[in-house]
C-alpha cells in the first residue's frame, strides 16, 4: 500500500536481502573493506561475529558481489551436514562431480585437485559460511584444521560468518587440540541512536523517499519509539520501520468501505424572544426539570406503544379480530406467511440471520478482545465504517453468506462520533507473525481490502487518537 501512496519502487525496509540498502555506517563499510582486501591478500582464515539481525547476511551478500573476477564464492548460507557433504558440495560448485563412494580421503584429493586448478587459472576460492554457528562441531574442526596453505591443506580462503555461539564453539574445539589461529577476526555491534536515525534516511532514501515524505512520517516521535524498542539492531528496526510506513498510510485510507456523509447539521436554538426560546432557556437551567418532562414522554410513549401492539395482536386460530394475520392463499390449512426481519436472508442455509443480534453479539464479545491488549496479543486491522447507517450495514453484511461462517473471527469497536464510527478487527492471535499468517491465509473478499496485522494495544491507540 505505502509503495503505491509515495511511488517506491522497492520496499525501503523488507526482510529481504539487497545489498543496494547497503548501510555504511556503523563501521559496516570498513569491516566490509577490510575482509575483502584479507581475502585478495590470499588469507586463509576469517571471521566475521555479529548478535541476530545485526546485517551478517547482507554483508556476505555485499562481499560476493564486490570481489572481482579473479575470486571464485561459494555461499553457504544455512550449512548443514558433515564435513564429507560439504566438501561434495564445494566440488559440485566447482564443476567437479565428487566420488560416491564415502571415502573422505577420496572426496579431500578432489577438491584439492579441483582447488590446484583453479589455482593456476589465477583464481582464489572463497567458502564464505554464513549462519556458521549451526555447523556440526566435527565439521567445524575439520575446517579449521584442514584449510590453509600447507601441502596437504585446502588451499582457500574460509570466512566463517555467525552469532556469538560461534565463538564458544570454536573454544570447545580449540579444547580438545585444535588450536588454529585466525589471519583477522570482525564484529559487528548495534546501531545507537544516532545511527539508527541515520539508517532510516539512509534506507528510505535508496528506495526513492523524498526527504519531506521522509520526515512526514518518521518524525522525531517515531524515531524515538523505534530506537527504544529496536535497540538499534537492523533487523528490529526494519520491522518497526515497516510496520511505521504501513500504520502512516492506514491512517490516511484506512480502509473505509462505506461512503462518508456529512455530519449532521444541529439546528439553531429558538430566539430568546420567543416563548419557545423561553421554555428552551428553563430547560436548560432546570435539570430537574428537563428529567421529569424526560419521564413523562417515555411514560406516554411506551403507553401508546403498548396500545398499539394489542390492536396489532394477531387472533388465535379460529377466533377473530380485526388486527389477525390475512390468511395466505393457496397455502395448505390456512397458514400464515411469518414476517421477514429487516436484516434476514431467505433462503441462507440455517434458516433466516438476525444481522442486528449477530452485530451485537460480535460487539459484546470484543471485550475479550480487548483484554488480548495486556496479554501482548495481536489482531488483524480490518476496517472502519463512518456512516449514520454503519449499524444497519455492518449488521447486514455480518448475516450476508460470505461473512456469516466466519463472524466468529470479527470484533467490533464503537467510537460515539458524529458521523457514528465501527472498527471492525479480525481475530487474536499470540504473535505479529501469526496475525500475518493468518492475513495471508485470509478470504479474497477480505484480502482486497488491504487489510494489516498490528498489536491490540496499537490498535487501541490508533482508536483513540
Amino acid at each position: 500500500m505505502y509503495l503505491e501512496h509515495f511511488q517506491l519502487a522497492h520496499p525501503p525496509f523488507a526482510e529481504s536481502v539487497n545489498p543496494e540498502f547497503f548501510f555504511p555506517g556503523s563501521r559496516r563499510e570498513e569491516i566490509c573493506q577490510s575482509l575483502i582486501l584479507d581475502i585478495l591478500a590470499g588469507k586463509s582464515l576469517l571471521k566475521l561475529i555479529g548478535p541476530e539481525g545485526s546485517g551478517k547476511t547482507l554483508i556476505c551478500r555485499v562481499i560476493e558481489e564486490r570481489l572481482p573476477e579473479t575470486c571464485h564464492v561459494v555461499l553457504f548460507e544455512h550449512p548443514i551436514g558433515s564435513f564429507d557433504d560439504l566438501l561434495r558440495m564445494v566440488c559440485l560448485d566447482l564443476g567437479v562431480t565428487p566420488a560416491l563412494s564415502r571415502d573422505q580421503v577420496s572426496v579431500y584429493a578432489q577438491l584439492r585437485q579441483a582447488l590446484a586448478r583453479q589455482q593456476a587459472r589465477g583464481l582464489r576460492v572463497v567458502l564464505l559460511i554464513d549462519e556458521a554457528e549451526k555447523l556440526f562441531m566435527a565439521t567445524l574442526e575439520r575446517l579449521v584444521r584442514h584449510v590453509g596453505a600447507g601441502a596437504e591443506d585446502l588451499d582457500c580462503t574460509l570466512v566463517l560468518v555467525g552469532r556469538p555461539g560461534l565463538d564458544a564453539n570454536l573454544e570447545q574445539v580449540a579444547s580438545v587440540g585444535t588450536m588454529t589461529a585466525f589471519n583477522a577476526s570482525y564484529r559487528l555491534e548495534d546501531l545507537s541512536e544516532s545511527e539508527i536515525r541515520q539508517y532510516l534516511r539512509y534506507r528510505a532514501n535508496a528506495a526513492g523517499m523524498s526527504r519531506e515524505q521522509f520526515t512526514e512520517v518518521f518524525t522525531e516521535g517515531a524515531m524515538a519509539r523505534i530506537w527504544q524498542n529496536g535497540k538499534g539492531n537492523p533487523r528490529l528496526t526494519n520491522i518497526l520501520a515497516e510496520e511505521t510506513l504501513h500504520n502512516f498510510c492506514a491512517e490516511k485510507s484506512f480502509m473505509v468501505l462505506l461512503d462518508h456523509v456529512e455530519p449532521e447539521v444541529e439546528a439553531p436554538p429558538p430566539s430568546p424572544g420567543s416563548r419557545l426560546g423561553l421554555l428552551y432557556e428553563l430547560l436548560l437551567v432546570n435539570r430537574m426539570l428537563t428529567g421529569v418532562l424526560a419521564g413523562a414522554m417515555a411514560l406516554i410513549l411506551g403507553i401508546g406503544l403498548f396500545l398499539q401492539w394489542s390492536e396489532d395482536k394477531p387472533a388465535a386460530v379460529g377466533g377473530s379480530s380485526t388486527g389477525s394475520v390475512p390468511i395466505a392463499q393457496g397455502q395448505p390449512g390456512g397458514a400464515a406467511f411469518p414476517p421477514m426481519a429487516s436484516n434476514s436472508r431467505p433462503g441462507a442455509s440455517g434458516g433466516q440471520r438476525d444481522g442486528e443480534a449477530i452485530f451485537r453479539e460480535r460487539l459484546g464479545a470484543s471485550a475479550n478482545w480487548l483484554a488480548g491488549m495486556y496479554k501482548g496479543k495481536y489482531t488483524i486491522q480490518l476496517m472502519m465504517l463512518t456512516s449514520t447507517s454503519a449499524q444497519s450495514s455492518l449488521a447486514g453484511t455480518l448475516a450476508s453468506d460470505d461473512f456469516f461462517p466466519i463472524r466468529d473471527q470479527f470484533y467490533i469497536l464503537r467510537k460515539r462520533t458524529n458521523p457514528p464510527a465501527l472498527f471492525v478487527f479480525y481475530g487474536i492471535y499470540d504473535s505479529l507473525d501469526a496475525a500475518r499468517e493468518a492475513r495471508n491465509g485470509m478470504p479474497v473478499f477480505l484480502r482486497k481490502h488491504q487489510p494489516y496485522p498490528l498489536s491490540i494495544g496499537e490498535a487501541m491507540r490508533k482508536i483513540e487518537y
